[in-house]
């Protein structure tokens, strides 16, 4: 696993130990920031579900200002700052270790304002029989509607392919592109304008 371009391409980045995690391949993250690329400079980036801040790292080499790691494991966040260090972007970071359902309350109190967020939950977080599927999708429609995320933000959802997302997931999200490399599926999410009112 390692940086695919900008700033320190080509680092290498400890994995973690761990059979909850998938490593994103290089050519599924490579084609993701390729279509991200021109938003990235000077953004605000938060890496939700971070696991090795694989992701966060590729935004921040690629011009991101800021990034902020959320991880509820503690594996999880000694190797993010390691990998932060190795790349020398920590003094861009926050690292925070939480539950991601805390998400909203964090983020309010410390008045963030994000450009862009990548979310990859574990793949049976987003079964469709599991609970915490429709706590992930709120919690992302909340990010929309207090403001959150700004008006031309992006919301990156990685999950398996089978995993179907859809616009009726979602209040204040809209579903804007999908792309799928393997198993693996990005779904684009942007804020959705408010529609007219009924006739």
């Amino acid at each position: 696993m390692r940086i695919i371009s900008g700033k320190s391409k080509g680092v290498r980045l400890s994995a973690l130990n761990s059979k909850r995690t998938r490593p994103i391949l290089d050519r599924a993250k490579e084609s993701l920031f390729n279509i991200l690329d021109d938003s990235l400079p000077d953004s605000v980036v938060l890496d939700l579900f971070a696991g090795t801040g694989s992701l966060g790292i590729e935004a921040l080499s690629r011009g991101a200002k800021r990034c902020l790691f959320i991880d509820n494991s503690t594996n999880a966040i000694r190797v993010i700052k390691k990998n932060l260090q190795d790349a020398g972007f920590t003094e861009r970071s926050v690292v925070l270790k939480i539950n991601v359902f805390r998400l909203l309350g964090i983020l309010k109190n410390k008045q963030v304002k994000l450009d862009l967020m990548l979310v990859a939950p574990p793949y049976k977080l987003l079964d469709l029989d599991c609970r915490d599927r429709k706590r992930i999708f709120s919690m992302l429609d909340e990010c929309a509607s207090r403001e959150i995320i700004n008006e031309t933000g992006v919301i990156v959802l990685q999950h398996h392919k089978k995993q179907m997302v859809c616009k009726e997931s979602f209040k204040k999200l809209k579903v804007v592109d999908e792309r799928r490399y393997g198993t693996t599926q990005f779904t684009f999410l942007g804020i959705n304008p408010v529609s007219s009112p009924e006739m």
